[in-house]
């Protein structure tokens, strides 16, 4: 079975977009549910078995960047892996401190794809002008531990 993914998105056009690009273009991954909201996800993430979920980090009542803190407590071997529309110097660095594993501009495609199987691999990604480097994967833990239990 492929790596599984969980996107949590307010914006249901970009939910789907980002679904279908997953699935079209990731080899070996699935998108196992999506959510509206970040309060949805808590909800539903437990039964999903994800390895990674993509956060918007401006959501509705909760932000991704609570989500984030929520689900690392609850789930500290999970994924996360933001979407944004601000600035990448703005927040990219503190999302990561936050235990997010990478940061990626809203619309920017090539990223996304270089970002997705980076985190999957246990790697982090930035963006290369906020200082990520493109090349080889970060260190990490390996094994996907959502999905044993």
């Amino acid at each position: 079975m492929g790596a599984r993914i969980y996107i949590v998105e307010d914006n249901s056009d970009t939910r789907t977009m980002l679904a279908t690009l997953i699935e079209t273009c990731c080899e070996g991954v699935e998108v196992c549910g999506t959510a509206a909201s970040a309060e949805q996800a808590l909800d539903e993430l437990d039964a999903a078995k994800v390895d990674l979920v993509l956060v918007d980090i401006s959501l509705p009542t909760m932000s991704g960047i609570d989500f984030v803190r929520s689900a690392l407590a609850r789930w500290p071997q999970l994924r996360c892996l933001m979407l944004s529309a601000h600035p990448e110097s703005m927040y990219a660095r503190r999302v990561l401190a936050l235990g997010a594993r990478g940061y990626v501009a809203k619309g920017d495609v090539d990223q996304l794809l270089e970002a997705i199987p980076r985190v999957l691999d246990g790697g982090t990604y930035l963006p290369p002008r906020v200082g990520g480097a493109p090349g080889p994967r970060d260190a990490g833990p390996a094994g996907r531990p959502r999905r044993d239990g």
